[in-house]
């Protein structure tokens, strides 16, 4: 009788308790870290991909021992495209992209001619106890700690999120804004409507970042209810 063929799992696990769905595309491996206890799901596609190119170093000096190894770690640090700290959920159908910015240099030509404008690419920063709902495209400069995002978001190039931060489904984050930690976000384009309670980060952390519906009752304190049902629900 022929041995059953072995079934595989639908993620695969890494050493530091790290979790990749088979079904997602991680372009550009090598350009990821993931810090531990991170899952990745389905439909789930990370442009590691798209990185800054190395920097031209000058040669270290014999003395100066030091300069050597400063600039191996630099080189590490642009080499990386995205970074995902501990406990970072991603939902199905999500897309990171590391934030750009148009550049212009000089032209290299002895001949001359006008400067050229190349893209260049940054890192993305994402902090422990994260969670991205399904169908989000996200290409921030960096998320602190303890952020809830819904579903069907768009966050801007270049954006930057602060600690204890809600957002609800379907708001869209202008490019280059820069968001206060506490407070809840939802809109098109976003704007803040409400804080967030005493212990919501504390329950967030504890829950892979909330992850529960998308409500403005949830996790908001008591003058920003009242705040939000005076103005109407203007998403």
């Amino acid at each position: 009788m022929p041995p059953k063929p072995s079934v595989r799992g639908e993620y695969i696990e890494t050493e530091t308790g790290n979790k990749i769905s088979r079904r997602a595309s991680v372009l550009g491996p090598r350009h990821i870290i993931l810090a531990g206890k991170c899952v990745i799901q389905q439909d789930v596609v990370i442009h590691g991909d798209l990185v800054r190119p190395p920097q031209p170093k000058a040669p270290p000096t014999q003395s100066d021992p030091k300069s050597s190894s400063s600039s191996s770690t630099t080189t590490t640090q642009d080499q990386t495209s995205i970074h995902l700290g501990r406990y970072v959920f991603i939902s199905p159908g999500c897309t990171l992209h590391p934030p750009s910015r148009l550049t212009t240099i000089p032209n290299s030509d002895p001949g001359g001619g006008s400067p050229r404008q190349v893209m260049t690419y940054f890192m993305l920063r994402i902090s422990d106890y994260v969670y991205i709902g399904p169908n989000t495209h996200v290409r921030a400069a960096e998320i602190r700690s303890n952020v809830w995002i819904g579903a069907n978001c768009t966050i801007g190039n270049m954006v930057m999120i602060k600690d204890n931060v809600k957002i609800l489904d379907g708001t869209v984050l202008p490019a280059n804004t820069i968001w206060a930690g506490g407070t809840v976000i939802a809109g098109r384009p976003g704007r803040v409507i409400g804080e967030i309670g005493e212990g919501w980060a504390a329950g967030s952390s504890g829950s892979g970042g909330g992850g529960g519906g998308s409500t403005v009752d949830e996790g908001v304190g008591v003058k920003s209810r009242e705040r939000w049902a005076a103005v109407g629900n203007k998403r």
